[in-house]
């Protein structure tokens, strides 16, 4: 058995004073999605952010593929890695937020392009037909030249997915990626995010869609106040929870 891709251990992050993550233990083996659900406020993002150390967690330790995130040990003590570093360890987790995060004045093949000429070192040349392998892939294969403008919300997410699998990560992190768009557009972003785990990506993803956890999750984990209060499979765990917390939960969203 290869070693999990993602482990988290007794995590903690607080802002000022209030303690958002109370000692979060997760384990994502490779190759798999976990789905994490619960109310707003629970620390599914804030867990989210401290995997590829957008934000810094206070305490515990989280490694990805082994590694420390964030972090190195050194003559037993912990020391935060530098800049370029943390850049370097971050691109090679792909992430996807609720609002697109594209640049608004480049078109969609330069916001493919533009992370793996400035971050990888690819030509130019072949950063366009990577691109444009990708944009095929969400069905995008037309829009090269149009501006994040130009696009509705679904192809706009679409978009920021094709630019993180552009870095060809290992880990693929998705923070509620449908809660932004139309529910007519939901299905087609869903759709290309079933694709990459046929594909074998290992992905978290922080979501509030219970059929696509149902369907496509190896594991669901569901948050409240901070900690994890009930987790395992999730046909399982949808159909029949343990927590009262948690079906009082599902009693409003399903």
């Amino acid at each position: 058995m290869s070693d999990p891709m993602v482990e988290v251990r007794g995590v903690h992050k607080s802002y000022g004073g209030v303690e958002v993550l109370r000692g979060v233990d997760l384990t994502v083996e490779r190759g798999e999605v976990t789905c994490l659900i619960g109310p707003s406020g629970s620390g599914k993002s804030t867990l989210l952010r401290c995997v590829n150390h957008l934000e810094k967690h206070d305490a515990g330790e989280l490694r990805v593929d082994g590694d420390l995130v964030g972090y190195e040990a050194r003559g037993g003590k912990l020391y935060e890695r530098n800049d370029k570093q943390i850049c370097a360890e971050r691109s090679r987790i792909g992430m996807v937020f609720q609002r697109f995060n594209l640049f608004q004045h480049l078109t969609v093949l330069e916001n493919i392009t533009i992370g793996q000429m400035k971050v990888k070192g690819v030509q130019p040349d072949n950063a366009r037909a990577r691109a444009r392998e990708l944009l095929a892939r969400v069905g995008l294969d037309n829009k090269e030249k149009n501006y994040p403008s130009q696009l509705s919300g679904g192809q706009q997410q679409r978009v920021a997915i094709a630019r993180a699998l552009a870095m060809e990560p290992k880990l693929m992190l998705f923070d509620e990626p449908t809660s932004a768009l139309d529910p007519e557009l939901v299905g087609e972003v869903l759709d290309v995010m079933k694709d990459l785990a046929l594909s074998g990506m290992t992905m978290i993803v922080v979501t509030h869609e219970m059929n696509f956890a149902r369907e496509v999750a190896n594991t669901l984990y569901f948050l409240d106040a901070g900690m994890i209060e009930e987790s395992g499979n999730p046909r399982e765990i949808l159909s029949a929870p343990k927590s009262e917390r948690l079906r009082i939960f599902l009693s409003k969203v399903l």
